[in-house]
């Protein structure tokens, strides 16, 4: 090129300069100050925003569709902003422009090759009252903007059908989202409910600028920033909806490339991480409304995020503890785990009292289904007539859990019209299509073996595992609990299947108590008891001596689990300790076979000295009897009486004293051996806290390795087990 030439190329640009303005513009625009921008700062008519990287091949199709509107050209402007490596885009849309000899399209450049960041550049510069979105490679009918002009609101989202287009040039009218809008016009007025789909797309829908320039697109989402955004447009406006009507056949074409959601390779870190941070972003955008439609729409939005995490895991199980754990990391206030978990549980887990319902019985199956480590379903009883709820004892096991079923029928104990209501309602809300491969049922509460029992018969190769707590049908005084099983059919029916499955006689005992063992023993096909006492007591004591042999094939000793260290810190307790003192704490409750006998009579045989550099702290139901008892008492100033705390503050304060306090339940005069352990032993060995076992005899407490023992009743042992408590407490301080 010559001299002449080059100079005459240079006046070719400054003229051009003079139709198109070329701006380098920062990634992200400045924040408005919180001030909403008022109508009248906006021009008439719409803004079209659109972010291109390397669009050389496909610019020209949207460039067209635009060029070949309806509505005037003065009525809207185009905003294109390249982004990151430059290819031919800018020479094709300049020349585009040259040739057409058009006035409304600005081209900005961003060097950061990110469509969130250019899409807030566009906005940035928006200057007309109302704006859309389109993507570089797809385009519009030529009535596009026209129609939705016509409905334009300041109030109002305007929306347009969208057909998809894939890679052959095939139109699909009827993909979900375009049904749902062709579904929508029908309606005299719409809601986020009836158009939640194309509610947080880019593309089809005309919004108020003025509502725009107060957000921006998250840049930092590698995806799925689109749906942030509309999800946070919405929540922060009240706009309504105008479906422009669809003979008017004013569409939005998307085309489908391979690099599209519903296309993405299944990649941990697209459907598992990638979604996290979506749903991060509109979990905080719940406690920025008190509108229930609007957190509704924003749950919505999560749960479909998370069915991506669940079709990964489904093809990917072996990174679920992984997935979960990521999940944790978050913090979110709302995470559907049973979307998370939808098709994974082949196990069934029955538990008649069980979370959220506060229970020692339910929070101890919670504590066996973490550590499965397995995902399953849960059936259980309402019980809100009986127990109190704390919902946040869902946390214990919400990650492990799929479906839940509640059977809302009336609670008991030993009542059977009740317990056979709850295994008629169960039988029918189980899901029958559903597969299980183990089937666990756990008591005290007999209607859970009952449920199991039934399920059993019916689905006779799952394998059915009975776990029992405590013993059932003998009480802890020794003594027999009696109810009637008011179904002569259904211990003529059980008796029959002990007959062609065991041989044995059939058995005229009506007692459910009885029959809450008995079937089990037979049917199960593993039987878990906590300790080997527990064990030895229910097969010995158990009236039919047939049934000895299968139950110890069958039987197996699992301990009751101790949670993992996260969950003592759940909740971090205030409760005031003294430090200069030994802090000694005993939670439950106190009755006759289990009191605190022990502890007051050694706390009073020590000596004053002593004493004052102990406290003894008591947690539990109802403390009102014995602060009254402790009134004017040589041990009033030592013992601090507390109402029981909630579970997981129970959790935190075992990890905050000096020493925690255990004991056994008296049996000797009732039982040939003592078959308990107390469930809050297995609490306090998750504490790291020195523990003090209160034990009686040859019991299984008796034979734990603790810091502190003494045997029930023997006073001298209690007494020096606190003076060795104070002894180390001033050692350890010392050393610090």
């Amino acid at each position: 090129m010559n001299k002449q030439e080059i100079l005459t190329r240079l006046e070719e640009i400054q003229q051009l300069k003079k139709k198109v303005k070329i701006m380098i513009t920062p990634t992200i625009a400045p924040k408005t100050n919180g001030m909403l921008l008022s109508r009248q700062k906006f021009k008439n008519g719409i803004s079209v925003i659109i972010p291109t990287y390397k669009g050389e091949k496909v610019i020209m199709k949207v460039l067209d569709s635009l060029y070949n509107q309806t509505l005037k050209k003065e009525l809207f402007d185009v905003i294109i902003i390249i982004n990151g490596e430059k290819d031919s885009t800018e020479s094709l849309v300049n020349d585009f422009i040259n040739k057409n000899q058009i006035q409304n399209i600005t081209l900005l450049y961003s060097s950061k090759a990110s469509a969130s960041s250019s899409r807030n550049v566009g906005i940035q510069h928006a200057e007309r009252e109302y704006t859309v979105f389109l993507d570089d490679d797809d385009y519009v009918s030529s009535n596009f903007l026209e129609e939705m002009l016509n409905l334009a609101q300041p109030d109002t989202s305007v929306v347009t059908q969208i057909v998809n287009i894939d890679e052959q040039g095939n139109a699909d009218h009827s993909n979900a989202i375009n049904k749902q809008i062709i579904n929508a016009e029908k309606n005299p007025e719409n809601t986020l409910a009836t158009l939640n789909m194309v509610a947080t797309i880019n593309a089809c829908k005309l919004v108020p600028t003025r509502c725009l320039k107060e957000i921006q697109y998250d840049v930092n989402l590698r995806s799925g920033e689109d749906v942030v955004f509309f999800t946070e447009l919405f929540v922060k406006n009240d706009l309504k909806f105008n479906v422009i009507p669809i003979n008017k056949q004013a569409i939005y074409f998307r085309v489908l490339r391979n690099n599209s959601v519903s296309r993405q390779e299944m990649t941990f870190d697209f459907f598992v991480s990638q979604r996290l941070a979506v749903i991060k972003c509109l979990d905080q955008l719940i406690s920025q409304t008190t509108d229930v439609n609007k957190k509704t729409f924003i749950k919505q939005k999560i749960n479909a995020q998370t069915t991506f995490i669940n079709r990964y895991l489904k093809e990917n199980l072996t990174d679920r503890e992984k997935a979960v754990n990521e999940i944790k990391m978050q913090n979110l206030s709302y995470m559907p785990y049973s979307i998370v978990n939808r098709g994974l549980a082949d196990k069934l887990i029955i538990a008649y009292c069980f979370p959220p319902y506060v229970d020692t019985s339910g929070n101890v199956m919670a504590k066996r289904i973490r550590d499965m480590k397995e995902v399953v379903d849960v059936v259980y009883n309402k019980m809100d007539k009986v127990r109190e709820k704390d919902l946040k004892l869902n946390y214990l096991i919400d990650d492990l859990i799929e479906e839940r079923i509640e059977i809302p029928t009336y609670p008991s104990f030993s009542n059977w019209k009740a317990i056979d209501d709850f295994c008629n309602h169960g039988m029918e809300k189980i899901d029958k299509s559903k597969k299980y491969k183990e089937v666990y049922s756990r008591a005290m509460w007999p209607g859970s073996h009952f449920l199991a029992y039934q399920y059993k018969m019916l689905n006779p190769k799952v394998k059915w595992v009975a776990e029992f707590s405590d013993p059932i049908l003998l009480d802890i005084h020794g003594k027999k609990r009696e109810s009637k099983i008011e179904d002569a059919n259904f211990i003529k029916k059980a008796n029959k299947l002990i007959g062609k499955k065991h041989k044995l006689q059939p058995v005229n005992d009506t007692n459910l108590f009885f029959w809450c063992e008995y079937l089990p023993y037979l049917f199960a096909d593993e039987l878990i008891f906590t300790n080997e006492h527990q064990l030895k007591y229910m097969l010995e004591s158990f009236p039919i001596k047939g049934a000895r042999k299968i139950i110890k094939r069958k039987a197996k000793i699992s301990p009751q689990p101790t949670l993992p260290k996260e969950f003592y810190y759940l909740k971090e307790s205030n409760y005031s300790l003294d430090q200069d003192k030994a802090n000694i704490a005993y939670f439950g409750t106190f009755y006759q076979t289990r009191n605190l006998d022990d502890l007051f009579a050694g706390l009073e045989k020590v000596n004053d000295e002593l004493r004052k550099h102990i406290n003894l702290h008591i947690f539990t139901a109802n403390p009102a009897p014995l602060l009254e008892e402790l009134k004017g008492s040589k041990l009033e100033e030592n013992v601090k009486v507390n109402p029981y705390a909630s579970y997981y503050e129970f959790l935190n304060l075992t990890t905050s004293f000096d020493c925690l306090v255990v004991n056994d339940a008296k049996t000797k005069d009732s039982k040939p051996i003592n078959p308990y352990l107390p469930s809050k032993l297995s609490d306090y060995i998750g504490s790291d806290t020195n523990i003090w076992g209160i034990y009686e005899e040859n019991s299984i407490l008796s034979h734990h390795e603790l810091p502190y023992k003494s045997e029930l009743g023997n006073i001298e042992q209690a007494a020096l087990v606190f003076e060795q408590i104070v002894t180390n407490k001033k050692n350890l301080k010392a050393e610090v």
